[in-house]
């Protein structure tokens, strides 16, 4: 009498075979995680070039209508609020060492109030902290990059009168008012963990620079004439840090004001 056999798996078969599944799944996983990362790294460079760009277009025309541009040397205080506070600390901000500009816009209307402008960094988790979560001026919660800067708007106006002509002292600048955020996740100038390095590569950067019609550094006695607008973005996105334009560079843009002293924009 025959004796019959079952053909089947020996348990170390089984195993083996179970490791070579789990090697091949373990590949797929690495491989969709990757790219989804590169995805979302893709879509986030994306979305801060342009977020920056805009801004600085932005600044650009506003400085090409500016009546008078406060020059190096001379001290901008807002407001005693987060919202206006230096990322070193203070909210007196010195034109030419802390990374400011401010400026006054001729009336848009013959009589009408002349307007102040301010461009700055603020902290990051300095800003959200001080808007308040739900605020439309927050930019949301993100404790990974809280150390990277927003870039914001101050507003505000200076009385009629002023006359045509550059002012002999610089305009008093209008106080209590809200900025609001102009761009999200501005790469910090100076020195900070995780955001800027020194070697192998320099990446802190001056952004703003003011020149005057001679070509010398502007100052209380050498009006501004240009000012050249530097700017950089950056952001962890999955354990990776993003720098725009580039490991050290910046998106620069030089403009001359063509309404310096005058009374009309138009």
């Amino acid at each position: 009498m025959k004796r019959l056999t079952q053909a089947g798996f020996t348990l170390l078969e089984m195993l083996v075979a179970m490791a070579l599944i789990g090697i091949v799944l373990t590949a797929l996983v690495s491989f969709f995680t990757q790219g989804s990362q590169a995805s979302a790294q893709s879509s986030s460079r994306a979305e801060l070039q342009q977020e920056l760009l805009n801004a600085q277009q932005l600044i650009s025309g506003k400085l090409r209508e500016a009546w008078y541009v406060y020059p190096p040397g001379q001290t901008i205080t807002m407001t005693g609020t987060s919202l206006t506070q230096k990322p070193a600390g203070g909210n007196s901000w010195l034109v030419g060492t802390d990374p400011i500009l401010a400026m006054v816009l001729p009336p848009e209307l013959a009589g009408g109030a002349y307007r102040f402008l301010a461009y700055y960094p603020v902290k990051r988790s300095v800003w959200v902290s001080g808007t308040g979560t739900g605020s439309w001026r927050s930019p949301g919660l993100d404790a990974t990059n809280g150390d990277t800067w927003v870039l914001a708007e101050y507003r505000g106006t200076i009385a009629a009168g002023l006359g045509g002509g550059p002012p002999a002292t610089p305009p008093i600048v209008p106080t209590s008012n809200t900025p609001n955020i102009l761009s999200d996740y501005i790469a910090p100038t100076t020195a900070t963990t995780g955001f800027t390095t020194t070697s192998p590569t320099d990446n802190t950067y001056t952004m703003f620079t003011y020149t005057a019609a001679n070509g010398l550094p502007a100052s209380a006695v050498n009006p501004v004439n240009s000012v050249t607008l530097n700017l950089a973005t950056t952001r962890k996105v999955g354990g990776t840090t993003l720098r725009l334009p580039g490991a050290a560079g910046t998106y620069t843009i030089s403009v001359y004001p063509t309404n310096l002293g005058k009374i009309s924009a138009n």
